[in-house]
């Protein structure tokens, strides 16, 4: 039998999904594969998106909200991205922090369907950080109200779990928005984009099966980069891209990173098994880790 090669895509998780199958099957075969792939991705966003107000993670963020959070009883997928979460603002000393919705809320790049008060930064520095709940024997618990974004590590996870469900001998490359996993990544190329401009792209070997990019060159002045302590905005220029196994982990490390210094940031990709490259605005390579 040739080879036969399918390309779709379909807008879930806020974006745009693209799934590329190729293998020694029938055309039908790969249709069915790639509905099952879209069908694990939208099953991971119905319980950890923040814009639908009927997710696992929205009932979650009402109950942390009203002070209400203790021993709250989480989806095994939902328990596994918080506590993957919680290690990494441990690691970070805080500056991973996915309680910084209230902040994200504040400048429009959020619904607000939770009423949380945001009208001055002083009210959002009343709510909790991501030290603040503990995440463990399938129970969520927290004495502080607090906001829930899990953003692009709920797009990476959606991302890792359809990758899982794929055969071995067919070749996958699933793209969430920037969020990518190949799983015959060896000697394949990447573009990686630093700027708006149509030009500013840089090809670049894979270095592992899981890539993600952070850089706001799409978001005109806002910037999805909170500093926790501050809980403001960090305006920065090019990109930050990591390949590590896991999407997951990618695309919180391209936040993370962006925040450490430098000790930190190395410590983080040997802790991970992860490389990092930033691109300054003209796109010259800033660091390889």
């Amino acid at each position: 039998m040739d080879k036969n090669n399918l390309h779709r895509c379909k807008t879930l998780l806020g974006t745009f999904v693209e799934i590329e199958l190729s293998g020694d099957v029938s055309e039908g075969d790969l249709i069915t594969l790639s509905e099952q792939l879209f069908d694990e991705i939208e099953r991971i966003h119905q319980l950890m998106s923040f814009h639908d107000e009927d997710s696992e993670l929205s009932a979650l963020n009402r109950l942390a909200l009203n002070g209400n959070a203790k021993q709250v009883v989480l989806s095994k997928d939902l328990e596994y991205v918080l506590q993957f979460a919680s290690e990494l603002n441990r690691l970070t000393q805080g500056l991973y922090d996915i309680t910084i919705a209230p902040s994200l809320i504040r400048s429009n790049q959020l619904p607000n369907h939770l009423s949380v008060d945001v009208d001055s930064i002083d009210d959002i520095h009343k709510l909790g950080s991501g030290a603040d709940f503990t995440c463990e024997n399938g129970t969520f618990s927290t004495d502080k109200r607090l906001c829930i974004d899990l953003g692009g590590i709920a797009k990476g996870y959606a991302v890792d779990c359809a990758m899982d469900k794929v055969p071995a001998d067919i070749y996958c490359c699933i793209n969430a928005g920037g969020d990518l996993a190949m799983n015959q990544w060896k000697n394949q190329k990447m573009t990686l984009r630093y700027a708006k401009r149509a030009n500013a792209l840089k090809t670049v070997k894979m270095q592992n099966r899981a890539l993600a990019t952070s850089g706001n060159y799409y978001r005109g002045n806002q910037s999805a980069i909170i500093k926790p302590s501050t809980k403001r905005q960090v305006k920065f220029s090019g990109s930050m891209s990591v390949f590590s196994s896991k999407v997951m982990v990618s695309d919180a490390l391209t936040k993370a990173m962006i925040l450490s210094s430098k000790s930190q940031r190395m410590m983080l990709a040997k802790y991970y098994n992860a490389q990092a490259i930033k691109l300054n605005r003209l796109g010259f390579v800033k660091l390889f880790y």
